[in-house]
């Protein structure tokens, strides 16, 4: 008996090699090294894989294996596909293996060669299983060929055609729906609170439609891939392609859920970082705000730079903050995480080195309380009201009505003139020069001074005008006169005011102003008399003499 399954075994894989049309001994001579040279190839079967060639068997690659074992799987007849698959065991040669045959048809043979050095398991188990891969693969080809199937197949896939319509048209009527009331959301809760300083009403409705479009496409695309699972696996033929689809699917969803399982833990810790940082930044805020009304005093520490040492604290507690809590961000540790954090880390190293110098600059301007907002100053030769001091620039605002801004860098390595009063301190005098002549007393020129500086409004009469010789030259002597503003803001127009209130009274007592050329005396007083004051088109004016006596 046992010679009898030899000589068959013997027999069949002769047969085996006869399909492959290449004569045994001629194929094992000339190809003896086929095995190790060619590529592994995979014998699939109604898109269901059923056995890997690795070895050559007569003189036939693995490829070619495999294209043969398709081409007398596909032309079996229905007949043959009833009956069962039988797997007999058989040698030629260095050959070992079972040839796999339904009937009188030779399908297959699967050599010990051909199972991957990798596996560790028995060659019987390997054959089992690929017994029963091609037993599926054979029973999906006499399902194909059923007629039933193919019509109750068709009539399913119609009706989850159907099913899908009627979703996405009812998702459709819906769209418009979600659509109002988002936007009427986004009204609400936006608009209402920032309707006074922008008009967000087409913004508004541009984020309404882009968000209700998105979800609308998303929709329907997981509709269409679910459609498309369904439809693939009612056909024995795609079945594959469908259960792949769907593996996918499960995959997918089954890496995000335990992507938000995982992340659970990081979150908290965020979670409980935000608060703690969140609560001490609170601290600050009182601590610092009660230092800026003197309310507590804190050595080192000056009310009028209370808010810029809170911001800077915050700064500083919130990255210490940001920096603990980096390592729980889910995805932090994955490579693109770290990418883009050097490249971000390379282009603030490369582009920040301008901006860290206005940096410390503006540090440098906020704690030497040189000016504040709402100061007269002259910062080189630059001057004007400050509207702000900002981390990077000071603005001014000049005379001329022009914002003027400076940066902080240049603020440093300026000479800056405060003219504003301080802490309720009187403010800084504005000074003007003339020269008159030796002939003219200087008690008298100190009166008329005195008295132009009493006629000018916009002149504090506290503290009193100052009027001091500074120099004995040649040919006059050079008085100054220093007075303090009502305003330090209006200094330039005061200054001019003063000006002409000066010109007034020496015109009027008869002394002539030469400066700053005056070398002699001329025969008759260069001056103007009162009734010459205000010549077409000047408007006459009243006299500001008799003004300022009526107001003492």
């Amino acid at each position: 008996m046992g010679g009898v399954l030899a000589g068959l075994s013997v027999s069949l894989l002769a047969c085996l090699l006869m399909l492959t049309g290449v004569p045994t001994a001629s194929a094992q001579a000339s190809h003896p090294g086929a095995a190790q040279d060619a590529p592994a190839a995979d014998l699939r079967y109604m898109d269901r894989p059923i056995a890997t060639f690795r070895a050559s068997l007569g003189g036939a690659t693995p490829q070619q294996r495999a294209e043969r074992s398709y081409a007398v799987l596909d032309g079996l007849p229905e007949s043959i596909l009833r009956l069962p698959t039988q797997a007999v065991q058989g040698s030629l040669g260095q050959n070992r293996g079972i040839v796999f045959r339904r009937g009188d048809r030779i399908l297959f043979a699967l050599l010990e060669g051909d199972v991957d050095e990798a596996d560790s398991r028995p060659f019987d188990v390997i054959a089992s299983e690929t017994q029963t891969r091609l037993d599926v693969a054979l029973a999906a080809r006499q399902a194909q060929l059923h007629w039933p199937n193919i019509i109750r197949g068709i009539l399913l896939s119609l009706l989850a055609t159907a099913v899908l319509v009627i979703l996405v048209w009812t998702a459709g009527r819906l769209q418009s729906r979600l659509q109002e009331r988002i936007q009427y959301a986004v009204e609400a809760h936006l608009l209402r609170r920032t309707s006074k300083t922008f008009d967000w009403t087409g913004s508004a409705f541009q984020l309404a439609r882009q968000i209700v479009q998105l979800l609308f496409l998303f929709f329907v695309a997981a509709l269409i891939y679910v459609y498309l699972i369904y439809v693939l696996e009612r056909f024995p033929v795609s079945e594959p392609m469908g259960e792949r689809l769907s593996g996918f699917l499960w995959n997918l969803l089954n890496t995000f859920a335990l992507g938000i399982v995982n992340a659970i833990p990081g979150l908290i810790a965020i979670a409980v970082i935000f608060v703690l940082t969140r609560a001490l930044h609170n601290l600050i805020n009182n601590v610092f705000s009660a230092i800026q009304q003197r309310h507590l005093n804190v050595p080192g520490l000056h009310p009028d730079t209370a808010d810029a040492s809170r911001r800077i604290v915050a700064i500083v507690v919130w990255a210490l903050a940001l920096t603990f809590a980096y390592p729980y961000f889910p995805g932090a540790q994955s490579d693109v995480f770290k990418g883009l954090s050097v490249l971000l880390g390379l282009m603030v190293s490369l582009g920040s080195a301008g901006i860290v110098n206005q940096l410390m600059s503006g540090i440098v301007v906020t704690y030497s309380r040189a000016f504040q907002a709402g100061d007269m100053v002259q910062i080189g030769d630059t001057a004007g009201v400050v509207v702000s001091v900002d981390t990077l620039s000071v603005k001014l605002t000049n005379v001329r009505q022009e914002e003027v801004t400076i940066p902080n860098a240049v603020v440093v390595g300026a000479i800056v003139h405060n003219y504003s009063s301080r802490d309720g301190k009187a403010p800084a005098l504005v000074s003007t020069s003339v020269t008159i002549g030796y002939d003219t007393p200087w008690r008298q020129v100190q009166a008329m001074l005195c008295l132009a500086a009493a006629r000018t409004r916009s002149v504090a009469q506290s503290p009193a005008p100052l009027v001091l010789q500074r120099a004995l030259s040649d040919f006059y002597i050079e008085y100054d006169l220093h007075v303090a503003p009502v305003n330090p803001v209006q200094r330039l127009v005061m200054l001019s005011e003063l000006h002409s209130q000066i010109v007034d009274v020496f015109n009027e007592f008869g002394v002539q102003i030469m400066s700053p050329h005056f070398e002699e005396q001329p025969e008759a007083p260069v001056v103007i008399a009162p009734g010459g004051w205000a010549p077409a088109p000047a408007m006459p004016q009243s006299d500001p003499g008799e003004t300022h006596d009526a107001k003492a």
